[in-house]
């Protein structure tokens, strides 16, 4: 910053807090508020049980692979949208990801990731049967 820059300073937004085991799902930098949650998870030895859809472009834009496969193990799925090279899932997280994947509509859901994604989910999860007050998305 030089002088005369303009610095605005607001109230924080967007938590997601914990409410017990359920199905994380991911987009993108969208996996930022979830990495706090498992990594306390973890220390406690209570991350298992969790699993995680986490979606990127490509294998590149996957952060903390590894430390999220040591966290959750084969809980951890990674999907990616533009190109399938075998070592991921290839697609979307879409209805049919979802109750392929998904084996218990009354657990907890956390969302992060674009509006779009978060819409979208929310509303498959919400046709599928999971309760309004178990899914949990970044406002």
């Amino acid at each position: 910053m030089k002088v005369g820059d303009e610095l605005i300073i607001d109230d924080p937004w967007g938590a997601i807090s914990y409410k017990g085991a359920g199905y994380f799902i991911a987009g993108g930098a969208g996996i930022t508020p979830f990495i706090a949650i498992l990594r306390q998870l973890h220390k406690e030895g209570k991350a298992r049980g969790n699993k995680l859809f986490f979606s990127n472009k490509t294998p590149q834009d996957i952060i903390y692979f590894e430390e999220l496969k040591e966290i959750l193990g084969e809980d951890a799925l990674f999907v990616v949208t533009d190109t399938s090279d075998g070592n991921y899932l290839h697609g979307f997280i879409d209805k049919a990801f979802i109750n392929h994947y998904v084996s218990d509509f009354n657990s907890q859901f956390y969302i992060c990731g674009p509006d779009p994604m978060i819409k979208s989910i929310s509303n498959i999860l919400l046709e599928c049967g999971a309760n309004t007050n178990a899914v949990t998305f970044e406002k």
